[in-house]
């Protein structure tokens, strides 16, 4: 079956999303703004979306699957539509992004970077979870793998992090990647403002 998605801005308050000043443009984002944007398209979307935290990837590839076969004993990731992982790999971030109904596994780099051992390893992920949860083999054949080369991309050396949060975003609600550079300084302004608010600007409805 077709999935469909309309988008529509929630009915806020006059000024309740107005942006607010913050001296952080030339700062790295770090695991607790990653993670707290993440827990935020999670909520938004629980039924069919989920969001690894930023240790996730770092302890899979580190430690191996046994060492994270816990972290999703109340999760049934295969009931989902959608899957991010942040990926933070010598000081930047890059995004992975699994779409069960398309089959494919798709790495997001606002640099250019390209990643086919992590691709590799998310998928060697799903095959021994689905085998750990549901007691049947996952098969790959079918799936597709891809660094993704027309991503946006950024002009610096510090915005990774917002293009990471901006990336699962758009995704989660399936918009097109319409943002650019430019765009990064409201973005922080945004991003810092959902997370004090514990809400998310915009809704998805799902249908």
């Amino acid at each position: 079956m077709a999935e469909h998605t309309a988008y529509y801005l929630e009915p806020i308050e006059k000024g309740e999303y107005e942006f607010e000043e913050v001296e952080n443009s030339h700062l790295f984002y770090n695991d607790e703004v990653i993670n707290e944007y993440m827990d935020l398209i999670t909520k938004r979307s629980p039924d069919t979306v989920y969001a690894f935290n930023t240790f996730f990837y770092l302890a899979l590839s580190d430690k191996g699957y046994n060492h994270v076969c816990r972290w999703t004993k109340k999760i049934d990731i295969f009931s989902k539509k959608k899957l991010f992982i942040p990926i933070h790999i010598e000081d930047h971030w890059c995004l992975v992004y699994v779409c069960f109904p398309q089959k494919s596994i798709k790495y997001y780099d606002s640099m250019g970077g390209r990643n086919f051992k992590c691709l590799k390893l998310i998928l060697k992920y799903l095959m021994l979870e689905h085998d750990d949860k549901k007691g049947e083999d996952f098969h790959p054949s079918g799936w597709l793998l891809m660094n993704v080369k027309n991503c946006p991309q950024q002009m610096n050396h510090w915005d990774c992090g917002v293009f990471v949060c901006m990336f699962a975003e758009y995704l989660s609600r399936s918009a097109p990647l319409n943002f650019s550079q430019q765009n990064m300084e409201k973005f922080r302004r945004q991003i810092a403002l959902e997370i004090k608010k514990k809400k998310l600007k915009r809704s998805v409805l799902e249908t």
